[in-house]
């Protein structure tokens, strides 16, 4: 399946007016090549730009610092794309058999749970890089060896690079329909820029399809399961969190069409049932930390500004201990019949009060006579007091 047909149904959603960087982009950018496969320019330009408008970390500068610099990347046509492709696969093989030859086991270079994820046969690029470099760093090599090894490394190293920042642009509008307000959109970015990686490693040219075809799911995959790892603490079904994404990107476009966010504007744009996007609507939002800051720009935290507890405050725990502590001193020295009527009386032995009919069963005294007992403690406790 084309790139361009896996982009023809998102339009709508791609397409959202927003200024926001016009100026900072237009005047940076460097027009595209020809052959360009315009579309996918068009769609990531429109979703990071609609980010930036949306989301309250997509206006901190190192969002801002990241989209100037991806914008002044160029893309790849297709034939340009097939050729990288090709290339960096072949360089990849003879490097796994230049290391095989120095000992390095193909083992040792295998991605941890590649197996678990299918058997692909691929290899780690960042292990492969490391033990070249290990390799040439020992001086064990001949010149001709040394010098084989580094031109090999140095062509992988380029034509890796340049198929990951070609392919930016497809991760910024994949993670755009995964927002979420628990996780920034920076993080899903960067999630989705190690789903490439793990795409480029594991895509073999000679099936026959686009390798925009293949990154797409890896991309889609890491994302998702950025946000289950970074989900709030009370779990949710897959199928709430589906629908809650629905719900919010559901949200933006809508007031982007200048409507408001009514429970009908979002049923009828999403295609849930008004109960259902009540009922979601209802959930508790994301939790967050009470130690985050409040802006970057600012050492102080929400902890700071949270109103204080009444029940927590501290002077007023200290003068109620102080107290306790005089009162059990205090009762302590009564006779104990005295004594004994009033801990029972005020639950000063137990959890709970008791009556005087109770109290004068428990002591074998008779109603009135256990009412004269806890009169005259509280008459000594005065004077004690005093």
């Amino acid at each position: 399946m084309p790139r361009q047909n896996i982009r023809s149904g998102d339009d709508e959603w791609l397409k959202e007016p927003d200024d926001l960087l016009s100026d900072s982009v237009s005047s940076n950018r460097r027009p595209p090549a020809r052959g360009v496969a315009t579309p996918i320019d068009e769609a990531a330009e429109s979703a990071a730009s609609a980010n930036l408008e949306s989301g309250t970390e997509s206006g901190s500068t190192p969002m801002q610092s990241y989209l100037r610099h991806l914008y002044h990347l160029g893309l790849l046509t297709p034939e340009q794309e097939q050729a990288t492709t090709c290339m960096l696969r072949e360089i990849e093989d003879k490097l796994v058999a230049l290391l095989a030859k120095r000992g390095v086991e193909l083992v040792q270079l295998r991605s941890e749970g590649v197996e678990q994820r299918g058997s692909t046969g691929a290899c780690d690029h960042g292990l492969i890089i490391a033990r070249a470099e290990e390799i040439i760093a020992a001086n064990s090599l001949s010149s001709r060896d040394r010098s084989s090894m580094q031109s090999l490394l140095r062509r992988f190293k380029e034509q890796r690079k340049k198929l990951i920042q070609c392919n930016l642009r497809l991760v910024i509008a994949i993670a755009k329909r995964f927002r979420n307000p628990s996780v920034p959109f920076i993080d899903l970015i960067q999630e989705g820029n190690v789903g490439l990686m793990k795409a480029i490693e594991r895509f073999k040219p000679q099936m026959g399809y686009r390798f925009s075809t293949y990154a797409y799911w890896w991309i889609q995959q890491e994302i998702q399961l950025a946000l289950r790892r970074n989900d709030d603490l009370v779990r949710q079904p897959a199928n709430v969190q589906d629908d809650l994404r629905t719900i919010y990107r559901s949200i933006a476009e809508v007031k982007a069409q200048g409507l408001p966010a009514s429970d009908d504007n979002l049923a009828r744009h999403s295609g849930l049932d008004l109960e259902r996007v009540q009922s979601l609507l209802k959930l508790p939002g994301p939790t967050g930390s009470l130690d985050d800051p409040v802006a970057e720009d600012q050492n102080s935290t929400r902890l700071d500004y949270a109103p204080a507890d009444d029940r927590y405050n501290t002077d007023e725990l200290v003068i109620n201990q102080e107290l306790a502590q005089r009162l059990r001193e205090a009762v302590n020295r009564l006779p104990p019949r005295q004594r004994t009527v009033l801990s029972l009386r005020y639950g000063l032995s137990s959890d709970r009060d008791c009556s005087f009919r109770i109290i004068g069963e428990q002591l074998g005294l008779s109603q009135e006579r256990a009412r004269q007992l806890h009169s005259d403690a509280l008459r000594q406790l005065k004077r004690t007091w005093r």
